[in-house]
């Protein structure tokens, strides 16, 4: 269960110009999450949205701390606004044992 990858107010396609990234919304459960830090989040935390270039490439959410989260589940446009720049970050919208639902988006 990865949620939406249609994201809010933008058409089909890889692209990526800075509105394009600004307008990106997706809902995801955290991957593989980390014990000792996934199992720490509540509703309403913030997490910042990183690329880790591979290959495979990697995005990972990572705590106030610099500790990984766990991994996101990225759709093309994602990875692309990550590699221009743009900043993201996941708010925690539920958590359900070891189930994490966070929205990723451009950090304002």
């Amino acid at each position: 269960m990865s949620g939406s990858d249609a994201p809010a107010g933008t058409g089909t396609g890889g692209g990526g110009g800075f509105d394009a990234c600004a307008s990106l919304r997706l809902i995801r459960n955290i991957e593989a999450p980390v014990h000792g830090v996934a199992d720490r989040l509540a509703p309403g935390d913030t997490l910042t949205i990183l690329l880790r270039e591979g290959p495979p490439d990697l995005v990972v959410a990572v705590d106030n701390q610099g500790r990984d989260a766990g991994g996101i589940s990225p759709t093309i446009q994602l990875i692309n606004c990550l590699r221009q720049g743009v900043p993201f970050q996941a708010g925690v919208l539920t958590v359900h044992g070891g189930a994490v639902q966070v929205e990723v988006r451009a950090a304002r």
